[in-house]
């Protein structure tokens, strides 16, 4: 089972916007927006990560992770939302075995570190 729509809406909530107007930042329509919230139609790769740039959260846990489950167990023992960590170290990342997604994510992380490094300083 994956969690995308219910995070989206979820996220969307959070930063009080509405389905209009995450379809403008992204250049795509009401309804599409509506159709992956309810689970009717999902974002090709490309979507995907241009949702997971607009949200700041890595594509493995707003695929994998009910988020809002996941805050309100946090609140419930700690007080306040779970904090994101952008530390570089993949280790809070949620991974499974043979995981493509992830695969992919390391690929990402790859390059970027060798475009950080051939970029002058």
């Amino acid at each position: 089972m994956h969690y995308l729509g219910k995070n989206m809406r979820y996220l969307r909530k959070q930063l009080s916007k509405t389905q209009s107007e995450i379809a403008s930042l992204i250049k795509k329509g009401q309804t599409t927006i509506g159709n992956w919230e309810n689970g009717i139609s999902e974002p090709n790769l490309d979507e995907l990560l241009i949702i997971s740039n607009f949200f700041d959260i890595p594509l493995d846990i707003l695929v994998k992770v009910d988020l809002a489950e996941a805050n309100a167990a946090h609140r419930q023992n700690n007080g306040g939302t779970i904090p994101y960590d952008h530390s570089p170290d993949p280790s809070h990342l949620v991974r499974e075995r043979d995981d493509k997604l992830s695969y992919v994510l390391l690929e990402i992380k790859s390059l970027r570190e060798e475009m950080e490094r051939r970029l002058p300083k």
